[in-house]
């Protein structure tokens, strides 16, 4: 298989991190927040195909409180737990994930609707670009091409990191989501010219109007000149009993 066919490929498990921003809310439709007053646990769980079919599944928990702020909300919280499942040959790499810090990543500041503010410094899910970057480089070093072949990959990997131009790693509106389902498609240039898509839809169930959600699950799938991967982020959101 060619650089370009891999090079695609780490593109394809980059791009949600790295090219798709949250889909914008529905600002009129969305009702006032009022979050729980106890202690929250949030699981995000990463799930990003690989070239040859199978899986990396990285999870993250966070233990958070939400705590009136003069401009809204602040989600206040630490990290309780990392899991990361990848397949037996890149097990080396998963220490990457696992060993990863997130500097800065609490507190998250929320508005009065429960809305995301964007950040001056690192968006919620800080180092996702560094994490899908490393991901990236393990598809390719998990390929059996050449040295010189994987070091032409990992450079034009690196831009594509830089035309991505960072993004959200969470929904805007994923504390209080404003409708159940929420379909988004972008067209997406690529380095060497040729063209693809990314197709976003956010689904959320257990949906009251106001209140956190029970479960939040955005699938995203990527045509890469024909390369098409599919990742998957899952929140839950589970009320801790004191």
């Amino acid at each position: 298989m060619t650089v370009r066919t891999f090079l695609l490929a780490g593109i394809a498990a980059m791009a949600p991190a790295t090219m798709v921003q949250a889909v914008p809310a529905a600002r009129s439709a969305v009702a006032a927040f009022t979050p729980p007053e106890g202690p929250v646990l949030i699981s995000r769980t990463v799930v990003r195909s690989l070239f040859d079919g199978k899986e990396v599944r990285a999870t993250r928990r966070y233990l958070v409180w939400f705590r009136p702020d003069p401009a809204g909300w602040r989600l206040e919280g630490e990290l309780r737990e990392v899991i990361v499942e990848v397949p037996p040959s890149l097990e080396q790499f998963a220490g990457l994930e696992r060993n990863r810090i997130e500097p800065g990543f609490f507190p998250i500041l929320l508005d009065p609707a429960g809305r995301l503010k964007p950040r001056s410094d690192s968006p919620a899910g800080d180092g996702s670009s560094a994490k899908a970057y490393a991901l990236a480089e393990m598809m390719i070093a998990g390929a059996l091409i050449s040295p010189n072949a994987r070091n032409q990959a990992n450079t034009m990997l690196g831009q594509v990191v830089m035309a991505g131009n960072g993004g959200t790693a969470w929904p805007e509106d994923l504390f209080n989501p404003a409708r159940a389902e929420m379909t988004e498609r972008r067209e997406i240039a690529l380095p060497d010219g040729s063209r693809g898509s990314i197709n976003i839809a956010i689904r959320a169930e257990g949906l009251v109007p106001g209140s956190l959600p029970a479960r939040v699950e955005r699938t995203v799938l990527t045509d890469l000149s024909g390369t098409k991967r599919t990742s998957r982020e899952i929140w839950t959101f589970e009320r801790v009993k004191p």
